[in-house]
């Protein structure tokens, strides 16, 4: 998973998200740092080959797309207090996209790790969402739809209990946070190795991160920046201190046994960047228009 700071912010100004929360700062605001060992490598192996078949038989269940999520990853998918449903910018996506098909989404939420393990190469779900980075390793055991989004890494502090800490470089003997299966959790394991943390705690979920971060348990959580936000919005001790460019691109994922279900996903994924649809949604959610282009190439 993980966001580079301009996929949530124009680069001049401040901007309330429609989807609630408050104004993001910018991304000058923020200082970056590039980690050639945390960037992410997503590959070219090839996914597989259509089999020429309608879509609709491929499902797991007749007129329904279902979907695995963690579903703890705002703003991108989060179950409310009181809530039976997710809401978040990619549930309005998968809806969208189900609509155009002829469906109608059904999200469940699972262990994100589990949707490269097990959940998906078994047929559990039919795509797995949940700004889920395509990288080559994932690509062993599922294919990717084209991207929607792209994203960088960020280093997330409690400003009131740490204020010393303001980058990777004041965290040497420190215990930092991340989300298990992750381009986070590969990029902090890199950083101990480097000496940099003296360890990685690794979540099922991001939000357990976050409220040990509140609880002072650890004293740094690394995340996608655009989700970390999300946290931080609900918490206004913490704070994004620091940008780890990545170059992440995110796409739905699923089966290697459902290539012309992805073709058919993926085509209406494009057209809802062509035709404004997907700018409408981003706007809602991060409260500017796409800062990257979009088709994402």
């Amino acid at each position: 998973m993980f966001a580079l700071l301009a996929l949530v912010a124009s680069a001049c100004s401040k901007s309330t998200p429609a989807g609630g929360g408050t104004p993001t700062p910018t991304l000058t605001q923020i200082p970056t740092v590039s980690i050639a060992q945390c960037e992410t490598n997503q590959g070219t192996q090839a996914p597989a080959a259509p089999k020429g078949v309608d879509y609709k038989t491929q499902l797991k269940e007749p007129g329904v797309l279902n979907i695995g999520s963690d579903n703890d990853y705002p703003p991108f998918e989060e179950i409310k207090p009181g809530a039976k449903t997710p809401d978040g910018f990619d549930v309005d996506l998968y809806t969208e996209v189900a609509r155009r098909l002829g469906l109608t989404a059904k999200s469940t939420t699972t262990n994100f790790d589990a949707l490269f393990t097990s959940s998906l190469p078994t047929g559990k779900f039919d795509i797995g969402v949940s700004a889920v980075t395509i990288k080559e390793s994932r690509k062993k055991t599922v294919d990717f739809t084209v991207p929607y989004f792209k994203a960088d890494l960020s280093l997330a502090v409690d400003s009131v209990r740490t204020p010393n800490i303001k980058t990777i470089d004041d965290l040497a003997g420190q215990v930092v946070g991340v989300q298990k299966g992750t381009t986070s959790e590969i990029c902090a394991d890199y950083l101990k190795t480097q000496g940099k943390v003296k360890d990685v705690k690794s979540f099922d979920n991001t939000g357990p991160a976050f409220q040990d971060l509140l609880a002072g348990r650890v004293a740094a959580v690394i995340n996608d920046q655009a989700a970390s936000q999300g946290f931080i919005e609900k918490n206004v001790d913490l704070k994004v201190v620091q940008v780890l460019k990545t170059q992440e691109e995110y796409g739905f994922a699923i089966s290697k046994e459902k290539p012309d279900l992805r073709v058919a996903i993926s085509g209406a994924l494009t057209n809802m960047m062509q035709d404004g649809t997907y700018s409408t949604i981003y706007e809602k959610w991060f409260g500017t228009k796409p800062p990257f282009a979009v088709p994402v190439q």
